[in-house]
């Protein structure tokens, strides 16, 4: 995704996706990224948030995780920080639930998962994403166990409905944070030779669990769950350069 504020953004946008595409090419199946088509969408304004919940048997919405999204700056359009906290949650758990009650009245969904990003700007709720393949994607939804005990694969299956209240209530006041950490993309996938993961960790200061991931495969080579006192560390991190944990291969010229 690129951000454009005026004409000159524009062609700099435009060239720089054509970049994207040449090195995204053949990550994913086609039928989860194409480049055959390009969605030009309106820049919304707003704190953004991304759920995980489903409607079970009767239809009714049941949400399983509040996460809010950081941006490092206008433009960044990455998914490299996601956070809950009692706040968080607090601030948009009653808009995303009447949102999902309006999307029933849309669409009559029974046992039905759902993952969806929306946005708010005062007093007003503007969808994102409503996207099922994206339900618990990637185990990232897992910052809801770290965060708040909470097993969101027990309550799917079984169609129970997690007590909100008394979640809030235990829950202390810390920050609780997954990093998704990908190979740059100015770098080809194929020049690199191994991840310092040893290092990236200790860039954290209190990890929960840290993930490895095969970044030959889409660029994701980790995912790491922490907990913070305040924001000041994701703020901190939003910055944070991954070249130098990767281990570049040495070029050899005939």
């Amino acid at each position: 995704m690129h951000k454009v504020k005026n004409e000159q953004e524009w062609d700099i946008a435009v060239n720089q996706l054509k970049e994207d595409l040449v090195h995204s090419d053949g990550l994913y199946d086609s039928e989860v990224v194409g480049s055959q088509t390009v969605l030009i969408e309106e820049w919304i304004q707003g704190e953004e948030y991304a759920i995980d919940g489903f409607y079970n048997q009767d239809g009714e919405p049941v949400i399983l995780n509040v996460f809010k999204r950081l941006f490092k700056d206008d433009y960044d359009t990455s998914d490299r920080i996601y956070y809950t906290s009692k706040l968080a949650i607090n601030e948009i758990y009653h808009d995303a639930l009447k949102f999902m009650r309006n999307i029933q009245t849309v669409l009559p969904l029974r046992n039905y998962p759902v993952h969806f990003e929306i946005r708010k700007i005062r007093n007003r709720v503007i969808p994102i994403e409503i996207n099922p393949l994206r339900f618990a994607g990637a185990g990232t939804t897992d910052l809801g166990y770290h965060a708040y005990g909470m097993n969101m694969y027990e309550h799917y299956f079984s169609g129970t409905k997690p007590d909100w209240d008394r979640i809030l209530e235990e829950m202390d006041d810390h920050i609780y944070s997954f990093f998704f950490a990908e190979v740059p993309l100015e770098l080809n996938l194929e020049d690199v030779a191994r991840i310092d993961h040893g290092g990236l960790r200790h860039e954290f200061e209190h990890v929960l669990e840290y993930r490895q991931l095969p970044f030959q495969n889409d660029r994701s080579m980790a995912i790491i769950f922490y907990r913070s006192e305040n924001l000041n560390e994701n703020l901190q991190l939003l910055h944070l350069d991954l070249i130098p944990y990767l281990t570049i291969k040495h070029l050899v010229f005939n």
